[in-house]
């Protein structure tokens, strides 16, 4: 079987509780959005054993400051 590599753009919606909004930004952009472990991607492998395909690999980017843009705020209860 031969290997293939893909780059995939993926839009993800983060919500974070933080005292501001800087905070929140500086949390998403470092640490947020990782790559699956093995164990998860042996699960989505399973899920498609049927299609004669096995993910091998993600590495996830992380996004810089400026990827991040916000699109709520919700008040303290």
């Amino acid at each position: 079987m031969r290997e293939y590599e893909f780059e995939v753009t993926i839009v993800a919606v983060v919500r974070v509780r933080a005292g501001n909004e800087d905070r929140a930004r500086e949390v998403v952009a470092s640490s947020a959005l990782g790559s699956p472990s093995p164990e998860e991607i042996r699960h989505a492998n399973k899920a498609l054993l049927y299609k004669g395909a096995t993910i091998i690999a993600v590495d996830v980017a992380e996004p810089d400051e400026e990827a991040v843009r916000l699109i709520s705020v919700e008040r303290e209860q």
